[in-house]
């Protein structure tokens, strides 16, 4: 057998157990709450020892304080990538797309980072929940939020553009943040009781938070007709 006949396996990389550690937690307190879930609780779900949770944290505070940070890395990449990833949403005067290639505009760029944030209400909806429990328990949690947030407003605010408007943008940004969170985790209660999705309401929330972001940067504009209405 020569060296061309043996495929090559992937090597693919396990999480450590640090991250799985993290992972568990996160699920659980977005699950059950943080005060419901215990460090036994969380070590039998992994299938380790408590004792092997308080190696890598601590304390249960600590474990909490670091599932803050990696709630908001998470949620940083998807906002950036969203913002970055953003296409033109400008349209030809006869009504048909144009093809000819458009650098994404601001409107574009945030309407691409409020879809993103609405969609982890469907795909990640315990990275919300853990973000609202923990805003609802307060300190030390929620100061950590606070802290954590500040520099993913500004990531998010060097990725949409416009370095004038950066710490404008960055203010800004981090006020529509609770909105779109409250707004999306409000959809999913409704879920939870059982109620049909109201998605009448949530387009016009979420037309009315980019009308309100465009409103803040870019005082008169009023134009609404860069902003998709699906």
């Amino acid at each position: 057998m020569t060296e061309e006949d043996v495929v090559a396996v992937p090597v693919v990389d396990q999480p450590s157990t640090r991250d799985r550690i993290l992972t568990a937690a996160l699920d659980a307190f977005a699950d059950r709450g943080v005060e419901a879930t215990s460090l036994d609780a969380v070590a039998a779900e992994l299938g380790i020892r408590k004792q092997t949770i308080l190696y890598w944290f601590p304390s249960k505070e600590q474990l909490l304080l670091d599932v803050v940070d990696h709630a908001v890395d998470e949620l940083g990449r998807i906002v950036s990538d969203a913002a970055r990833s953003a296409r033109s949403r400008t349209r030809s005067g006869s009504g048909a797309a144009d093809e000819s290639p458009h650098v994404p505009t601001l409107a574009d760029r945030l309407t691409a980072v409020v879809d993103a944030t609405f969609r982890l209400g469907t795909t990640r909806p315990q990275l919300l929940a853990v973000l609202r429990e923990v805003t609802r328990l307060g300190p030390p949690g929620s100061t950590r939020l606070a802290s954590a947030v500040e520099p993913l407003a500004g990531e998010a605010a060097e990725a949409l553009g416009r370095p004038a408007d950066q710490p404008r943008l960055k203010e800004i940004l981090l006020a529509a943040s609770a909105r779109v969170v409250g707004l999306a985790t409000e959809a999913e209660v409704r879920t939870d009781l059982g109620l049909a999705p109201d998605l009448a309401w949530l387009r016009r929330s979420r037309q009315d938070l980019i009308k309100s972001l465009l409103d803040s940067l870019l005082p008169g504009l009023n134009d609404l007709t860069r902003v998709s209405k699906h």
